[in-house]
C-alpha cells in the first residue's frame, strides 16, 4: 500500500472514530432515554413515548416512593391524582399489552433499585388470568434489553445506535433553537396516557345495534387451567408482595365493558372467568400487605357504553375515579364479602337486560362522562339552571318553554340584537354592557367546578348560540360560539371546560342574531343547563 493510501485510511479512520465518539458523546449527554443519569431538563425537552426504552431509566433516575404500573388499562391514571390521594411522590411506568410477568419486572427492578418505594398502584387485566407465567409480547417488538441489563458493554448498542441518534438526541438538540422552546419533560399525568382522539358509545361498540343470544353459562376452569392460574399469580402477582413485606400493593382487577361480559355469557365462557377470578381472588387475600379491589359490580359504570372505547378500555375519568375509591377503601374485597361480590357479579352479567343497551344514550361530547364522573370524584354538587328562578337567573328578551330537550323546560331566544353590524362595540362586550337576548347568571366561585354543559338548537332563520362566561371584572374568560350556518335543527350537546377558571363569574347565554343585520324572526333554544 502506497503511502498516500495509507494516508487516506488513516483519515478515513479518524473521521469514523471522531463521527462515533461526537455521536456516543452526544446520545450520553442528552440521554433521550434515560439510561445513564438523570434527565437535563434544564436544556433538553424529554418527551416521553416510548415506553420499553424509557421505563427502566425513569424507574432508577426518579426519586418516588409510589409506582402505578400496568396496561393500557392503567396508562390513563394521571399521577398527580395519586400523589394528592396517597400523600407520596408517584411515577407511572405502564407498558400497553404487558404480560403480568412484564408488569412484575418492572416492580422487582423498582423495588430492589429504591427502598422507599412504599405503594405499589397496579391492574390485573382480566383477559391475562389464563396466560402462562412466562408469557411475554415478544409481538410487539424487539426488546431493548441492553438499556436494563447489568451489561455495561452493551450500552454501544444505545450509544452509537443511528435510530436514537437521528430521532431522538438530534431533533432534541435543535429544538433548542426555537424561540418558543422550553425545557422539561413530559408529566406522570400525560405519559402513556391515549385519550386524544377516541370515540366513545355505544355507536362504536355495537355499530349494529345489540344482538341478544341465548345465554350459556359453559363449563368451569380444569385441573390444568387452575394450575396455569396459580402459577402466573403466585410468581408475578404475590411473589413480590412476599418479597417486600413493608410495601402496600394496591391491586384492581380491571372494569372491562357489559359488552366484554356478553361475549362471556353468550359464547359460554362466564363460569370459567367467574371461577378463575374467585380462585385468584382466593390467592391474593392470603397476603396482608395487597388490598385487592373490584369495580365490576359498579353498573353505572361497566353497563354504561358512554365510558368505553371498546370491548374493554375505560375513559381517563373511570380511573380517576378508582383512585378515590382505592385511598377509601371503596369497593376492596376482603374474606367476609368476596363471595357475595362473585355472586353479585355472575347474576349480573348473566341475567343483565342486553337488549336494553340498544335504548342507551351514546352523548355528542364523549367528555360528558367526565363531567357526570366530577361529583363521584370530587363531591360537588352540580349546579342545575332553573329558568324560573328569578334569584338565580335574570332573562331578557326571552321566554321559558316545555318540554324542550329530554322534557327539560327550554328558554326561547327571538330576534337579534341591537348592535350596529358595523360596530367597533365587540360582541361580548355589547351582552355585557346593553342587552342580550336569553338570560345570565353569576357564582360566587366558578372553580368549584369543571364544566359547564347544555343543549341548544336553532330553530328559525339566524337563531345561534353566543355564551361568554365573565370574570368579577367583566373580563372574558372562556367563551362557546356556533354561526348559524353551521347549525341544524337538531339538539346538540356543548361543554365549556372551566376547569382552570377561579372566583367570581358572571355567564350570559344569547340566542339572537350578534347584530341588527339579522332576521327579526330568528330564534334559538336554550335547555338542560348545568355547572358540573
Amino acid at each position: 500500500m502506497s503511502k498516500k493510501h495509507v494516508i487516506w485510511v488513516i483519515i478515513y479512520l479518524v473521521l469514523v472514530l471522531g463521527s462515533l465518539l461526537t455521536v456516543g458523546g452526544l446520545t450520553y449527554k442528552v440521554d433521550p432515554f434515560i439510561h445513564f443519569h438523570e434527565p437535563d431538563t434544564a436544556h433538553y425537552f424529554y418527551k416521553l413515548e416510548n415506553q420499553r426504552s424509557l421505563n427502566y431509566g425513569i424507574i432508577e433516575h426518579f426519586d418516588y416512593s409510589g409506582l402505578i404500573t400496568g396496561t393500557s388499562m392503567v396508562e390513563n391514571f394521571k399521577a398527580s391524582e395519586a400523589e394528592e390521594a396517597f400523600g407520596c411522590k408517584f411515577i407511572k411506568v405502564c407498558s400497553s399489552g404487558a404480560t403480568f410477568k412484564e408488569s412484575n419486572e418492572y416492580l422487582e427492578t423498582a423495588l430492589a433499585d429504591n427502598d422507599d418505594l412504599r405503594i405499589i398502584i397496579r391492574g390485573l387485566d382480566m383477559d391475562m388470568f389464563f396466560d402462562d407465567s412466562e408469557r411475554m409480547r415478544e409481538d410487539l417488538g424487539e426488546y431493548p434489553t441492553y438499556l436494563y441489563d447489568d451489561n455495561d458493554f452493551n450500552d454501544v448498542k444505545y450509544l452509537f445506535n443511528g435510530d436514537v441518534f437521528f430521532s431522538y438526541v438530534y431533533p432534541m438538540i435543535k429544538e433548542r433553537s426555537k424561540d418558543s422552546f422550553e425545557p422539561g419533560i413530559t408529566s406522570f399525568d400525560d405519559y402513556s396516557n391515549w385519550m386524544g382522539g377516541w370515540v366513545f358509545g355505544k355507536n362504536v361498540l355495537y355499530p349494529d345495534g345489540v344482538t341478544v343470544r341465548e345465554a350459556t353459562e359453559g363449563a368451569g376452569i380444569t385441573e390444568e387451567e387452575k394450575n396455569i392460574i396459580l402459577e402466573n399469580i403466585t410468581q408475578n402477582v404475590t411473589g413480590i408482595a412476599e418479597e417486600y413485606p413493608d410495601t402496600t400493593f394496591y391491586y384492581f382487577i380491571t372494569p372491562y365493558s357489559i359488552q366484554w361480559w356478553q361475549n362471556k355469557r353468550d359464547y359460554g365462557y362466564l363460569n370459567k372467568q367467574i371461577e378463575a377470578e374467585k380462585l385468584i381472588i382466593e390467592e391474593i387475600l392470603k397476603h396482608k400487605n395487597i388490598k385487592l379491589y373490584s369495580f365490576n359490580c359498579l353498573s353505572d359504570i361497566t353497563t354504561d357504553l358512554n365510558n368505553y372505547k371498546d370491548s374493554i378500555h375505560y375513559g381517563e375519568w373511570v380511573n380517576s375515579m378508582m383512585i378515590k375509591y382505592m385511598s377509601e377503601d371503596k369497593c376492596l374485597l376482603t374474606y367476609d364479602n368476596y363471595e357475595s361480590y362473585l355472586t353479585e357479579e355472575k347474576d349480573l352479567y348473566y341475567n343483565y337486560d342486553y337488549a336494553q343497551l340498544n335504548d342507551q344514550e351514546d352523548y355528542e361530547n364523549d367528555r360528558f362522562m367526565e363531567v357526570l364522573f366530577n361529583e363521584k370524584i370530587n363531591g360537588v354538587e352540580p349546579l342545575h339552571i332553573d329558568f324560573n328562578d328569578t334569584e338565580l337567573v335574570t332573562i331578557q328578551n326571552a321566554e321559558v318553554v316545555e318540554d324542550q330537550y329530554n322534557g327539560a323546560d327550554g328558554l326561547l331566544c327571538t330576534g337579534c340584537i341591537g348592535r350596529p353590524s358595523e360596530s367597533d362595540i365587540s360582541v361580548s362586550d355589547y351582552l355585557r354592557d346593553t342587552g342580550y337576548i336569553g338570560f345570565k347568571f353569576s357564582v360566587d366561585d366558578i372553580g368549584e367546578y369543571k364544566n359547564l354543559i347544555f343543549y341548544g338548537k336553532k330553530a328559525a332563520d339566524h337563531g345561534q348560540l353566543t355564551v361568554y362566561i365573565y370574570d368579577s371584572n367583566g373580563n372574558v374568560m372562556a367563551e362557546r360560539t356556533e354561526t348559524y350556518p353551521n347549525l341544524d335543527n337538531e339538539w346538540h350537546q356543548y361543554l365549556i371546560d372551566v376547569s382552570q377558571l377561579e372566583g367570581g363569574a358572571t355567564i350570559i347565554f344569547n340566542g339572537g342574531y350578534i347584530d341588527n343585520s339579522g332576521n327579526a324572526d330568528s330564534q334559538y333554544v336554550f335547555s338542560d343547563i348545568t355547572l358540573y
